[in-house]
């Protein structure tokens, strides 16, 4: 029986940001022993024959110089609707996708977000290439919600190939949601004989400069959040923590993961 390799799909745009997103996958798909999809969206089918062209250079130039499997698809459409479906479609492991730059001052609209949202597929979000091999010290922000618990499905899977550590970060609060989800991941952790350490913060709430700020100065290589349940044009319109998080200006990867997303799967797979 033929074991089918986990595909990690890659939104390609030809910009900087994401061949970025690329260094990235070819990362994490030498070491999970994973494929990688190229997706590029364009407007109309008659730009399909040009672009599988340059595509395709693009593919092969990676091919060659990183030695992984990697194949393209193109599609029109809507792009945050494309790429949720091509998720769905080749039954993605992980999508790398790089974040949209913010627009204006205060009124910030993210299509990074709108792509995110719903999506049954993790996500990792980059803003620069690479700087290591490995997420060595992964942030766990804590906060009252139940999901908090979800999170750790991707803890485990992480932990399978790479020796990090997880930062529990939680508030200075004497919240008994908070201490019971604290409690759940330390005995997740501790059943799974992986390396912790809980820290509390200095607020009462969860905040996401305190989480931007003790990541950088441990040096983290990636931040886990989990998405809000309900992200209206509204919401988005006036800002949301997940922009903050995924425009931070420490360049800090942020793996996405929305309510009740199809985890269980990835906890039998490893």
């Amino acid at each position: 029986m033929t074991i089918e390799k986990p595909k990690i799909l890659v939104p390609y745009d030809y910009t900087e940001r994401s061949d970025y997103a690329i260094k990235y996958a070819v990362t994490l798909a030498k070491i999970i022993e994973g494929s990688i999809y190229l997706l590029h969206v364009v407007e109309n089918i008659t730009e399909e024959a040009e672009d599988t062209k340059r595509l395709n250079n693009v593919a092969e130039e990676v091919r060659q110089k990183y030695g992984v499997d990697i194949e393209i698809k193109i599609r029109p459409g809507n792009v945050q609707k494309v790429i949720k479906a091509i998720a769905v479609t080749i039954n993605a492991f992980v999508v790398i996708m790089k974040s949209q730059k913010q627009r204006g001052q205060r009124f910030v609209s993210s299509r990074t977000i709108r792509v995110m949202t719903g999506s049954k597929i993790p996500f990792i979000v980059i803003q620069e290439a690479p700087k290591r091999l490995a997420f060595r010290k992964v942030v766990f922000p804590i906060d009252f919600r139940k999901e908090n618990k979800e999170k750790l499905v991707w803890i485990s899977a992480l932990s399978k190939y790479y020796t990090s550590k997880i930062y529990l970060l939680k508030p200075h609060a004497n919240d008994y949601r908070v201490r019971n989800n604290v409690e759940f991941c330390k005995r997740f952790l501790e059943g799974k004989n992986i390396d912790y350490e809980i820290i509390t913060g200095k607020r009462s709430l969860s905040n996401v400069e305190e989480t931007l700020e003790f990541a950088h100065e441990i040096d983290a290589q990636l931040i886990i959040i989990m998405l809000s349940k309900r992200i209206s044009k509204l919401n988005i319109l006036f800002g949301l923590k997940e922009q903050k998080y995924i425009t931070n200006k420490y360049k800090i990867p942020i793996m996405c993961l929305n309510p009740k997303a199809e985890l269980h799967r990835y906890e039998g797979f490893f």
